[in-house]
């Protein structure tokens, strides 16, 4: 009973000041095209499976769908933060990035060339090299997907 009651207590304040989840809001384009260099890239075929999970369908041409997402550079690479006393890396530094712009069927720009740089630091050692080397492929999976998540906040703030 007083468990009910404290939840209570705790829920009345936001009720009455309005407060409501943000939900989901929906991408305004029932289709859209991802243009890209590389079809086969692991963010196109990210951001297509995303897509999907928003109710957009993937137009099967620039043409025929209402958006063109242009994914125009994707650049990775990494640098050396540290080294140890006997001149052995110990942390990298991934550098994500990509280009991206938005347009309409007939070419015109919704939203113009943007970047996205993201960046994750990591620590190195060579006795664990295939530790590390998976460690480095699931920070580079990451920030592809925090890319794409970036990408689908700007699609639903357009127009």
């Amino acid at each position: 009973m007083k468990r009910r009651h404290f939840l209570l207590t705790l829920t009345l304040p936001l009720a009455g000041c309005g407060f409501q989840l943000r939900g989901t809001q929906r991408i305004p384009y029932r289709s859209v095209y991802v243009q890209a260099p590389d079809h086969e890239s692991a963010i196109v075929r990210l951001l297509q499976q995303t897509l999907k999970d928003n109710q957009v369908t993937l137009g099967p041409s620039a043409r025929e769908a209402e958006a063109v997402l242009i994914l125009s550079q994707e650049r990775k690479n990494r640098t050396i933060l540290a080294l140890s006393g006997g001149g052995r890396v110990r942390e990298y530094r991934l550098n994500y990035a990509i280009n991206y712009s938005l347009n309409d069927r007939d070419g015109k720009t919704i939203y113009p060339d943007s970047l996205i740089q993201l960046t994750r630091d990591f620590t190195y050692d060579d006795n664990l090299y295939l530790a590390k080397n998976a460690e480095e492929a699931f920070l580079y999976r990451d920030l592809e997907e925090d890319a794409v998540q970036q990408i689908m906040r700007r699609l639903r703030s357009t127009h």
